[in-house]
């Protein structure tokens, strides 16, 4: 039986069922030949490009320059029109690019034709206003990793982190002002950093996704990784709760109303066992560089398998799955294990 009806919507070429040894997999509806497309998703709702490639990979299309700094870096100009009537404030004379490059003039004007994207750039742009000083006060030594993660976790011990969040810290933030609330940011480093404009433009998406559209409901049905992993690295509660903490405090209005701690919980639950790796073009599997993640929740129930019958690809900023040898009516669909 299908999981919910909605999710053959996925791709006239297979179903997403529930299996009789438990969890779900996508079977195929007929015969497939060699060669089909039977996926290509375009519409992830977050991605993040590692911190030592954020100038030299395109944030609309991931074209790489062989450690090139992409040419086009956003400036004030190409997004002043964008600001009028927005709501969101921007100050023309220190905006500091909001950590946006381009490789073409065309990436950049694509990029800003997102409906309401300005509401994005205003809080990348706050966030990179705040990091130099958020990250010199990050402890860099090994020391206090070690210790977070010798804590022992179970579902009352994270769901007890977050009540002390929820019941103590928010109260606490909500009664200051300015630059009161501004002292109480977390030191972060980059890979936090880079995780918390994942969430923003997560936050984003789902805000201005039309609620019955495929990715939100196949977003709503991902299956949480969230114990599995921070059982494996109990350091990712803490690494959670500054994520949670900075956006709490940074995040402007129209966005802010989006964070809950629920709905963070599912978008990092879900990445840590649904994400795609954001891989270089045109190279071998072992040479390629890896330039981050992002989520597609479509493209998130294939079941991985070493002898996969799939072949996924990334084809600019969409994520292609191509059959590679044919398949049956009702056989199982599985992809690489990586990638």
């Amino acid at each position: 039986m299908t999981i919910d009806e909605d999710v053959r919507e996925i791709s006239p070429y297979f179903q997403v069922r529930q299996t009789t040894w438990g969890g779900r997999a996508c079977f195929s509806s007929s015969n497939i030949p060699e060669g089909t497309t039977v996926l290509q998703a375009a519409h992830f709702t977050g991605s993040s490009i590692s911190y030592e490639f954020r100038k030299e990979v395109c944030h609309n299309c991931f074209a790489y320059d062989n450690a090139r700094t992409m040419k086009y870096k956003l400036n004030y100009d190409s997004i002043k029109n964008l600001i009028c009537g927005a709501g969101c404030q921007i100050n023309p004379q220190k905006f500091l690019g909001a950590g946006l490059w381009f490789c073409s003039e065309y990436c950049r004007d694509s990029y800003l034709q997102i409906p309401n994207i300005v509401e994005l750039i205003e809080f990348y742009e706050i966030l990179l206003r705040h990091f130099p000083n958020m990250l010199k006060r990050y402890n860099t030594t090994t020391e206090q990793e070690t210790k977070l993660n010798t804590v022992s976790i179970s579902e009352s011990i994270i769901q007890s982190a977050w009540d002390e969040i929820e019941n103590d810290w928010i109260p606490s933030i909500d009664n200051m002002k300015g630059t009161k609330k501004i002292n109480q940011l977390p030191p972060i480093s980059e890979d936090e950093y880079c995780c918390i404009r994942f969430v923003c433009e997560s936050l984003f998406n789902l805000k201005h996704m039309d609620p019955q559209s495929i990715t939100q409901r196949t977003f709503n049905m991902l299956q949480s990784n969230e114990l599995g992993k921070i059982s494996r690295f109990p350091v990712l509660l803490h690494f959670q709760k500054l994520v949670f903490q900075t956006l709490y405090i940074l995040l402007p209005s129209h966005l802010h109303k989006m964070l809950t701690i629920p709905l963070l919980r599912h978008i990092l639950g879900t990445e840590y066992g649904n994400a795609f790796g954001i891989w270089q073009d045109g190279e071998a599997a072992e040479s390629r560089e890896y330039f981050g993640y992002w989520v597609f929740p479509e493209a998130s129930y294939f079941n991985h398998s070493c002898n996969p019958n799939v072949t996924k690809y990334r084809k600019g900023n969409s994520m292609v799955f191509k059959v590679n040898k044919d398949i049956k009516e009702n056989e199982q669909i599985s992809s690489e294990v990586f990638g």
